[in-house]
């Protein structure tokens, strides 16, 4: 499938770490954390939770959208331009007006302070509180966000991706408010933009039987594609065939040369999915093998390694982060990247060549012939927790984040996604176009506080909006689903990020020629042998649970 359209401004997506997000690639090493979905991060222990009542599913009724989605099987659905007068859904502010703070990951430069920030000032107005919002690059996340509980610094909100947690379960229990009794059933109601949040995400939230969390929702937009810069090529007389891996590394090569290379990194997943590797695991309650041991594996490395070889990726692809490589394929020095689908607005923060277009490119079995599916991206993108310091305060600071999960067209939801009129955003028709100063501004990763679902949107084009939908409505039905999203694993929580590191610093040496691929089968049965093995137990034994429950 290849989907063309323009893409020019926009509204910031679902993002984060070069990726972020949880359910899926459980102990693949870096393979789960390339591109934007930090995959294998876990969910709900459901063999301890099968007495949670999950918080009711209340949708949002108050704006119709253009294209509708499918919140089952995480299709998102789409608005071609923004509603003509967006109407409050809220009275006065939320919370208790007192100050709160807040740690969040980002995937964009750090903004302005709040003393020289009129959208932060704005903010704060909105939420009546003064905020101290600690934003983090997801490079440095995870060791920031276990040196901060270590050093017992989390502030009263605090959002992360569970895969990054060892022990998660007890650093919960021991660090974040139980919002169980706030959120189960029916009490959800009180929060109603929370209760707006399709159900599947709340999976990643729950933990030895209570609620300890709000989810960011997801879907096939967290799902990882390969993108080309389809205008950059048509003035070219070039083509992306992906029809086999041989055409796709030809078509590579066609594109490189001078100082242009045709990929901004190793698009590992493409060339994962051409060789059939699972998504993650596969199998079921009787038996389950992890995507490490696919055979699958050793040919993209295989292959892999000879795009490096063959110098058809930007010679700094090794010591850059995701945002550095977008610009790369903004600035045409790489008309190739591989990313979620998310991204693809994020492009809207970028300078861009008039006539800007992305099209999506399906990756076909590497010897040819049949179309290979991708790998559908977890629904829960990252979670939020309120520390267990700030209990007493729990219901108000839930007010707060259900005040940020504002559904897509209402009037709160414009201020956190654009900012002020005639400061951040300009209309274009009834479409808020970011200007310079709100491009830059509005960097507090309060989408990654809390979220409604999210909706396909962009500002300038709506021909965007409607290639996104299509992609995700051809991409969503036949993409692979990894098994064990939503379940919880004690090794995988404990061990997981170490093995599956050292699986990942073995991928990147094989890369880069400093270790043969002939090392990775064996690299694979000491990730087995030191807790691989455990994981996959706790997993199947999960997946029987489930289905008894």
């Amino acid at each position: 499938m290849n989907i063309s359209t323009p893409t020019s401004g926009v509204s910031r997506r679902g993002l984060v770490k070069g990726g972020l997000g949880l359910g899926a690639a459980a102990g693949l090493g870096s393979m789960g954390l390339s591109s934007c979905s930090n995959e294998g991060r876990g969910g709900a222990e459901l063999g301890d939770n099968t007495s949670v009542t999950r918080p009711d599913y209340i949708p949002f009724e108050g704006v119709t959208l253009d294209l509708e989605g499918d919140d089952e099987k995480g299709i998102s659905g789409a608005m071609l331009n923004y509603p003509e007068d967006p109407q409050s859904v809220s009275d006065g502010t939320p919370g208790d007006g007192q100050d709160i703070g807040f740690f969040v990951p980002t995937n964009t430069p750090a903004p302005p302070g709040p003393d020289s920030n009129a959208f932060w000032q704005g903010f704060d107005e909105h939420l009546g509180s003064v905020t101290s919002i600690s934003v983090v690059p997801t490079g440095d996340f995870a060791d920031r966000f276990n040196t901060t509980i270590a050093g017992d610094r989390l502030p009263d909100i605090f959002s992360f991706f569970p895969g990054d947690v060892p022990s998660l379960p007890s650093m919960l229990a021991e660090r974040a408010a139980d919002l169980t009794d706030l959120l189960s059933g029916s009490a959800v109601a009180e929060y109603p933009f929370l209760a707006n949040v399709p159900p599947k995400a709340w999976d990643a939230c729950i933990y030895g039987g209570k609620i300890y969390s709000v989810p960011v929702p997801r879907g096939v937009v967290q799902t990882s594609v390969l993108f080309a810069r389809q205008d950059l090529l048509e003035s070219e007389g070039l083509e992306i065939d992906a029809s086999s891996l041989e055409s796709f590394i030809d078509s590579c090569k066609a594109m490189t040369g001078g100082n242009r290379w045709a990929l901004p990194h190793v698009p590992l997943g493409f060339l994962r999915q051409m060789f059939e590797v699972p998504n993650g695991w596969s199998g079921d309650a009787d038996g389950l093998t992890s995507a490490n041991e696919h055979e699958g594996q050793v040919d993209a490395l295989e292959a892999a390694r000879r795009i490096v070889e063959e110098g058809l990726i930007h010679p700094d692809s090794f010591t850059v982060d995701q945002p550095k490589r977008k610009t790369w394929v903004a600035n045409g020095t790489t008309p190739l990247i591989f990313d979620t689908m998310s991204a693809w607005p994020d492009f809207g923060n970028f300078a861009l060549p008039d006539g800007f277009r992305l099209e999506v490119i399906q990756p076909h079995l590497a010897e040819g012939g049949e179309v290979a599916p991708v790998h559908m991206g977890p629904s829960t993108h990252n979670i939020t927790s309120i520390s267990k310091k700030s209990e007493d305060r729990a219901a108000a600071l839930l007010d707060v984040l259900n005040y940020i999960a504002a559904p897509f067209g209402t009037a709160e939801q414009l201020f956190l996604a654009y900012g002020d009129e005639g400061v951040h955003h300009e209309l274009d028709g009834t479409n808020p176009v970011l200007t310079e100063k709100g491009r830059n501004e509005l960097q507090l990763s309060q989408k990654y506080m809390a979220q409604g679902p999210w909706v396909h949107f962009n500002a300038k084009d709506s021909t965007v909006s409607q290639a996104q939908y299509d992609a995700s409505m051809e991409l969503g039905p036949t993409a692979t689903i990894n098994p064990v999203e939503g379940l919880f694993s004690e090794t995988q929580s404990r061990k997981g990020r170490q093995i599956g590191t050292t699986l990942g610093d073995l991928e990147t040496d094989i890369l880069q020629g400093r270790k043969p691929v002939s090392d990775w089968p064996k690299a694979v049965e000491t990730w087995k042998k030191g807790g691989g093995d455990d994981i996959r137990d706790e997993y199947q034994q999960a997946l029987a649970e489930r289905a008894d429950g």
